[in-house]
């Protein structure tokens, strides 16, 4: 009796140690934008004849979209799935977000990503390093998991609030962060209104796969690219740039 709960209860240690630590999956984000507030950044022009007032009057307080994230211990795949939202924003306000795909090789430290301007764009590289400071006594529970806070600074001055989990070992997350010891469920960016929260995980990883259609381009040429479409955008288009960059590139 005695050896028949000693292995009852090894067995039932080890299912826990084995169910702890999970290596591949697909992630549920939920991807919340405060729209009023990034119209706000906008409408400080009297140039602008009001135009951002009247639009900011005419959209919801908050955008809601949901993006999957494919992953496995060597790569991940980010893309929009679904909108809550009943009104369309225009493309040139939501930068065609809907088609972007990021794909993250993490076995080679490199990305290949789709991102949407003017046009379909096909962007590879390296990974870009993140610099991460851990909160190790700043902690919450994201989608069932134990998380950790940890902070960056990206673009030399957009903070960057994340909450990983070491209980999932893959150091990957949405877009292209990445870098901690854990997954990331739960990312805040003040500057751009943005929070984006894990609401389910599910162990089906399914095939992940790096995009391959569009004009392929470097990030220079992107850059380029942005600089030229924001000279469309009026007298003014500088001050939408930056926003559009962080967007891009993050």
């Amino acid at each position: 009796m005695k050896k028949l709960l000693l292995c009852g209860s090894l067995f039932m240690v080890l299912s826990a140690t084995a169910q702890k630590f999970i290596t591949s999956g697909t992630i549920e984000y939920e991807v919340r934008k405060n729209q009023k507030k990034e119209m706000s950044r906008f409408d400080t022009d009297e140039d602008d004849n009001g135009f951002w007032a009247q639009i900011k009057d005419k959209v919801p307080q908050f955008s809601l979209n949901y993006y999957t994230y494919q992953f496995n211990e060597t790569s991940g795949l980010y893309k929009f799935t679904r909108t809550a939202d009943k009104q369309k924003m225009p493309m040139w306000f939501s930068r065609g977000q809907e088609d972007n795909v990021w794909y993250n090789n993490y076995a080679g430290n490199t990305f290949t990503n789709v991102k949407v301007i003017d046009d379909n764009y096909l962007i590879s590289g390296p990974l870009k390093p993140i610099n991460w400071k851990i909160s190790p006594n700043d902690q919450r529970i994201i989608a069932g998991f134990n998380c950790r806070k940890a902070t960056a600074v990206m673009f030399d001055s957009v903070y960057v609030f994340a909450y990983y989990t070491d209980e999932i070992t893959v150091s990957g997350g949405p877009m292209g962060l990445h870098g901690l010891p854990g997954m990331i469920l739960g990312v805040t960016i003040p500057r751009m209104y943005t929070s984006w929260v894990a609401t389910s995980l599910t162990l089906n990883a399914g095939t992940i796969t790096p995009p391959s259609k569009g004009k392929k381009k470097t990030d220079a040429e992107i850059m380029q690219a942005l600089v030229d479409l924001s000279k469309s955008w009026g007298k003014d288009g500088a001050k939408y740039l930056q926003p559009t960059i962080w967007q891009t590139f993050l």
